[in-house]
């Protein structure tokens, strides 16, 4: 049975001189106007394609719901967006031919990008009042990286922040993080031959796994590295924004936030061979570290992609690959989780205070906070070890407190 193609599209419009946009099209294969309108609106405000690409298909999933109800996107009442999360929850929706479950969590961004694009409809005045409920809640003061523990005794007033009022409670998942045997697993399964030029996309694939697990790097981060970032006398890479990538990768963090990220010297002497021995016995054309080895590979158009820039797609399904070889499912983001998690166990392991400044630096984040709730994912081993250390410390300041007593002089 064929199924129908089901509208709206995604689509992506290239533009000379200009990162490629992502917008969403109709049954007639026109631009949603509205959604136009607000992508531009992102992209000249600095947003990532890839950002841009997310947020058109969570629209996606709100116009098939309005196309099978029939519903104007100017007409919507706040009970109907009450049915779309029902719509949303139910995995065998109508009108849709992806019968999967979505996550609570998944609802919930569906539901903020259904918010954001009300809030463009009243800016510029197409509607008066948006259809989305907001309500107050208590502001959660312990989210705040900079207030301290005495915080709640200076407030004036109730403080309270508004809250979508249809969102949904989203059970929190541990995200995953790759234990050292499993990722050596993993990595003996990518082959790289008796010398890197015997198999050089083998030692280059190594090489990427190990550098993200060994720098945090986002996968975008990794693959905007230029020769010119390698600092060999500081044995580091700066992490630099750039909007014009060939491969569309990009850092995250933004214009004037760039960062330098040291690596283990072992890592920087295989980037030196890999630069060597490969990189430059490739037939490069561009400047790009990591580079498509393949001498037959083509992208869509049938052109040759030998020697170009590498691009997320291929990484991915790069891990895809060697996690079926090696029976461990790893992917790219995972190995900054595991970064983060290993650098505070260093930390932990030793009786140290741990640095969240460093290791929010290291990674890019802007806000500590996010370190510590986002990225750092503590077993109750840890939480055992460090419990220990604290008993065995608290053990010698105590025996030593306990030995000035005696050893003061007494006073007649």
């Amino acid at each position: 049975m064929v199924m129908m193609e089901i509208f709206p599209r995604l689509v992506k419009a290239v533009i000379s001189n200009q990162e490629d946009r992502f917008y969403l099209v109709d049954q007639s294969l026109d631009f949603i106007p509205e959604v136009r309108q607000l992508v531009d609106q992102k992209v000249r405000t600095g947003c990532a394609p890839g950002t841009v690409r997310g947020f058109c298909i969570k629209l996606r999933w709100y116009y098939r719901f309005l196309y099978q109800k029939q519903l104007g996107v100017l007409e919507v009442k706040s009970s109907d967006l009450g049915d779309f999360v029902l719509w949303l929850s139910d995995s065998y929706r109508s009108g849709c031919n992806q019968f999967e479950p979505l996550q609570r969590s998944t609802i919930n961004q569906i539901l903020h990008a259904v918010a954001s694009l009300y809030k463009s409809l009243v800016r510029h005045g197409h509607l008066t009042v948006s259809p989305v409920i907001y309500e107050e809640v208590p502001r959660n003061w312990a989210a705040s990286a900079d207030q301290d523990l005495l915080a709640h005794t200076r407030r004036r007033g109730r403080q309270t922040v508004q809250r979508l009022a249809f969102k949904l409670k989203a059970i929190k998942s541990q995200p995953k993080t790759v234990s050292p045997d499993d990722f050596e697993r993993f990595i003996q399964r990518i082959h790289i031959g008796t010398s890197p030029n015997s198999d050089p996309a083998g030692f280059r694939d190594r090489l990427i796994g190990v550098t993200l697990k060994e720098t945090g790097l986002r996968c975008g981060e990794l693959l905007g590295i230029r020769m010119e970032d390698l600092d060999f006398g500081s044995q580091g890479i700066h992490v630099r924004f750039r909007s014009d990538n060939e491969n569309g990768s990009r850092a995250k963090a933004g214009y004037g936030r760039d960062r330098f990220v040291h690596l283990p010297p072992e890592i920087f002497g295989f980037l030196d061979i890999y630069v060597s021995e490969v990189w430059l016995n490739t037939n490069y054309c561009s400047d790009y570290l990591w580079l498509v080895l393949k001498k037959n590979a083509v992208n869509r158009e049938g052109q040759s992609t030998f020697g170009r820039a590498l691009t997320q797609s291929a990484v991915n399904e790069m891990f895809a690959y060697y996690s079926e070889r090696s029976g461990i499912k790893i992917h790219p983001h995972m190995l900054r989780h595991t970064h983060a998690t290993d650098l505070v166990r260093s930390y932990l392991s030793q009786g140290e205070p741990v640095d969240w400044k460093f290791i929010a630096d290291r990674l890019g984040h802007s806000n500590v906070v996010t370190t510590m709730k986002t990225y750092v994912h503590l077993t109750k081993e840890d939480n055992k070890v460090a419990y220990k250390l604290y008993l065995t410390k608290k053990k010698e300041s105590d025996a030593k407190r306990r030995q000035r007593k005696h050893a003061s002089p007494s006073v007649d």
